[in-house]
């Protein structure tokens, strides 16, 4: 089916016979994704405490990295994509295309210059300590010299989701994850049923890496060549892109997707500052601790994926019939689907708080760090179901263009969750418990106000 026939479907048929066939393929991407993410988490775990808790550090800004290629631009990109299709302007889309390149060249050289000029600003300041430091920034400047990569791959998926193309995705992100384990295991000893990692390793008897250094060059690899893969796709495969030569320096709305990715930037940089902060907040109370929160907060943020699971697909369903003007229907879509993503994470954050031990165990065996991060899922788990009620709504309304709420919500959760944290310490009564419990009223705050703003606010004129 070409994408033009594909997009037409999107504007006719009923909800249940084109969300599955989108959202299923997607949903599998952010699962596979997510395990992209989870076996680097264990990998690091098996190095060491101080490896895992500067990776602590790191993580968000990989996560920063995802959510905005992916999320924000991604989004902002899979929308226009998707409306261009939607009222059948092949020349626009092209347009999208090759903008998006751009964008994803321009956001890789701005978060390369930002940390290298800040990060180790950043952990002076708060004097964390010179181990966990120095783990941090070992990891974090092979990252973000090859975060080009992310921001390629995430763009060019982007593009292909709004096109209505789900399935080049899915075996994307498959190649991404074996390609990484695959890499990653050159590391490995098996002895006696049990994987062993060493403690450097040699390729060609010139490069030496140590095992840190190799997780996240492993990570890497396994993005490029998903990289060369997205592209044959491009190249040999089927599509409705012409690519004209003539067309190749016409970027016609590109101002628009950076406006719209700019703003959609605003919630993803927001949900990451709060990371930091609780990050180092948590770190006051030790190293434990500090390690116990990476693991569980990685929880939350990888729910962002399997939220964009579904709304990668709604971005793609409610932009295209945005495109056609039929409005009403794309609201409809649009609560449909996002209903489902908060039944899914809802019933995910309930398993994890009352069996936090199914997650915690698998990271580490340290009995301290398993009980910190426990004490977290049980406190904070149970109300992820507002996050993916706020995060799913962010989604879809990058396919109506109207970001302003939600991005409204995210500041309004980061500042209560910064001043209530403030005012415990000033108080002299903080304990992680009490910033736990701040961290979840910040959530249902984030999915409650998103919602009815959205529902009293731009919505309203198109419900029947």
């Amino acid at each position: 089916m070409s994408d033009l026939k594909f997009s037409n479907s999107l504007t006719e048929l009923p909800f249940s016979k084109i969300f599955f066939k989108l959202a299923i393929p997607n949903l599998y991407s952010t699962l596979i994704a997510s395990l992209t993410v989870i076996f680097d988490l264990w990998y690091v775990g098996q190095i060491g405490v101080l490896q895992l808790a500067g990776v602590a550090y790191i993580f968000p800004i990989y996560m920063l990295t995802s959510m905005l290629s992916n999320g924000a631009f991604g989004g902002a990109v899979s929308g226009a994509t998707a409306r261009a299709f939607g009222s059948r302007d092949i020349f626009q889309a092209e347009c999208v295309f090759r903008s998006a390149i751009v964008i994803a060249f321009i956001g890789s050289i701005i978060m390369m210059a930002i940390f290298f000029t800040f990060a180790e600003i950043f952990f002076e300041f708060f004097e964390i300590n010179k181990e966990v430091t120095f783990s941090a920034l070992t990891y974090g400047n092979i990252l973000l010299s090859g975060i080009i990569l992310i921001w390629f791959f995430n763009i060019i998926i982007a593009i292909t989701r709004g096109s209505g193309n789900t399935i080049i995705p899915a075996i994307s992100w498959s190649i991404v994850l074996i390609s990484h384990v695959m890499i990653a295991s050159l590391n490995f000893e098996y002895k006696d049923g049990m994987i062993i990692l060493i403690d450097s390793i040699n390729l060609l008897g010139v490069y030496v890496f140590t095992s840190l250094e190799w997780s996240v060059i492993s990570l890497l690899m396994g993005y490029l060549i998903g990289v060369l893969f997205v592209c044959s796709f491009y190249f040999f495969g089927k599509h409705s892109f012409s690519f004209k030569t003539k067309d190749f320096l016409k970027f016609i709305g590109i101002l628009n997707l950076i406006k719209s990715g700019s703003l959609a930037s605003c919630q993803s940089i927001m949900t990451i500052a709060l990371a930091i902060f609780c990050t180092t907040v948590i770190s006051m109370f030790g190293t434990n601790w500090t390690a116990a929160f990476g693991i569980a907060i990685r929880l939350e943020l990888l729910l962002i994926p399997v939220i964009f699971g579904v709304g990668g697909a709604l971005i793609a369903i409610v932009g295209a019939n945005v495109g056609a003007k039929k409005y009403s229907r794309a609201v409809r879509m649009a609560w449909k689907g996002t209903f489902f993503s908060v039944l899914i994470v809802g019933t995910i954050g309930l398993f994890f708080s009352i069996f936090p031990h199914f997650w915690s165990d698998s990271f580490t065996d340290i009995f301290v760090i398993r009980e910190a991060s426990n004490r977290y899922l049980k406190i904070v788990a149970p109300f992820y179901v507002f996050f993916a009620l706020g995060l799913g709504l962010y989604f879809t309304c990058q396919a109506f263009n109207t970001l302003f709420w939600p991005v409204i919500g995210t500041l309004i959760r980061l500042v209560f969750v910064v001043v209530m944290t403030l005012i415990l310490f000033y108080l002299e009564i903080s304990n992680p418990q009490s910033i736990f419990i701040i961290m979840s009223s910040g959530l249902i705050i984030y999915g409650l106000f998103i919602s009815t703003s959205l529902h009293f606010g731009p919505w309203k004129k198109y419900y029947n």
